[in-house]
């Protein structure tokens, strides 16, 4: 029993490496390295948001590109922040990377973000999966609740 609680221990405190990575937690630095989420949706790239434009939701700073960006992130903000605060396809694996903002995916109305890195490519992985999105996010949902006790 106590193995299993420091087991997930770590797991939880390993969740919060990778989000330090991506966003400093005392505000220094914008969510996402400040790209914007609302791009994602409306342009379906990745696109560096601006200082002149941030929002605040849940305790994260967006940079945003524009102020019709603010508006369409204030009327829904939960639309646009990333489902996943680690890599979707990771938590399938039971494992925990971080976010490369340029590595992404709109399912719906969820915005994906993916590790990408010399070792490996979450979306490509995800893309190339037995599973369809459906059940990959049902497999991500169920890790990432896992982790967080």
């Amino acid at each position: 029993m106590f193995v299993s609680r420091l087991k997930k221990l770590l797991v939880g405190v390993l969740i919060l490496l990778p989000v330090a990575h991506v966003a400093q937690a005392d505000g220094s630095a914008p969510f996402l390295d400040g790209y914007s989420p609302v791009s994602y949706f409306t342009v379906n790239m990745a696109e560096k948001g601006s200082e002149e434009f941030p929002v605040s939701h849940k305790g994260r700073v967006y940079y945003l590109t524009s102020a019709k960006q603010v508006e369409l992130f204030n009327k829904t903000p939960d639309k646009y922040s990333p489902k996943f605060d680690v890599c979707p396809y990771s938590l399938t694996l039971g494992k925990v990377l971080p976010l490369d903002p340029m590595n992404f995916k709109v399912f719906g109305n969820s915005l994906l973000l993916f590790h990408k890195s010399d070792a490996g490519d979450g979306r490509a992985a995800w893309e190339n999966s037995d599973l369809n999105d459906d059940e990959l996010i049902k497999l991500a949902n169920k890790q990432f609740n896992l982790l967080k006790f």
